[in-house]
């Protein structure tokens, strides 16, 4: 696992940084050399920082939609980080997709490392949405300070993701439906005897980039996940296959879709403070 890890090994340091006092938080905006990367909003004596990343298809007004959705943390003592995910369409073919999560991955370390050493003692914990969230796994299992996990709307096997859901009359394929199939079964094989290694030399890069290849790096650690039971995008039993890896992760469902995540979400605005809080 630890050489197929350091394909994340790079990192974009966060080079700059700009404070704005305002009368509820502090807000303070991070530049690496591809530019403005997160915004941090800090309530007066924060207990932690979340990091959140957001799913497919980011732009400001996402970003307001966040801080709407989630301004209940910030009133309980919990920081935001919200990360830009900029060029996160999903129009990309799979070499494409693997340069943009090498990217990201080594962006979102660079923020870690800014914020555990500007604000020593102060947990950091990730919220991942759709496509953040399956950054968030691979980001877990690269970065030990992170202590706990929220993924909304988020699930594994890039395979079914891709051919069983309503992705696949809009995501470009390499491979053919029966090649793709042939392939993963290799995958599975090499995933369950845990020969990291040879994961590396398949002929696609999904493997690199998809939730599974790291759940054993994910063992035992804080994981809180929301999913619709009527998400046509992120199907039912690519959840399952989450907890299938991760016994200790905790899965509650919504009955909904991917697109009504927005309607539910108040319903476990207790739930989600209950699983940050509690330890801190």
């Amino acid at each position: 696992m630890e050489n197929l890890l350091k394909i994340y090994d790079k990192f974009y340091e966060v080079l700059n940084y700009e404070k704005e006092s305002g009368k509820e938080f502090e807000k303070i905006k991070l530049y690496n050399e591809n530019g403005c990367i997160a915004e941090i909003y800090l309530p007066s004596n924060f207990d932690s920082i979340s990091i959140i990343l957001s799913g497919a298809g980011y732009n400001d007004k996402t970003k307001k939609i966040i801080l709407k959705n989630l301004n209940f943390l910030l009133k309980e003592k919990i920081g935001l980080c919200i990360f830009e995910m900029r060029e996160s369409s999903l129009n990309k073919i799979d070499q494409e997709f693997f340069e943009f999560f090498k990217r990201v991955v080594g962006e979102v370390r660079g923020i870690i490392k800014f914020i555990d050493s500007s604000f020593k003692g102060k947990n950091i914990n990730i919220i991942g949405v759709s496509l953040g969230g399956i950054i968030g796994f691979i980001v877990g299992a690269t970065e030990k300070r992170i202590k706990k996990f929220v993924f909304l709307v988020t699930g594994a096997n890039i395979e079914l993701i891709t051919w069983g859901s309503f992705l696949r009359f809009y995501l470009k394929k390499d491979c053919k439906r029966n090649v793709c199939r042939r392939m993963h079964k290799i995958y599975k094989h090499l995933l369950k005897n845990k020969f990291y290694n040879e994961i590396q030399n398949l002929p696609r890069k999904c493997f690199l980039y998809d939730p599974l290849t790291y759940t054993e790096n994910l063992k035992n650690r804080e994981i809180l996940m929301i999913n619709g039971l009527f998400d046509f995008i992120i199907p039912f039993w690519s959840v399952i296959e989450i907890k299938k890896r991760i016994k200790n992760a905790e899965v509650l469902w919504y009955p909904g879709t991917h697109l009504t995540l927005k309607y539910f979400l108040p319903f476990y605005k207790k739930k989600i403070l209950k699983f940050l809080k509690n330890g801190n």
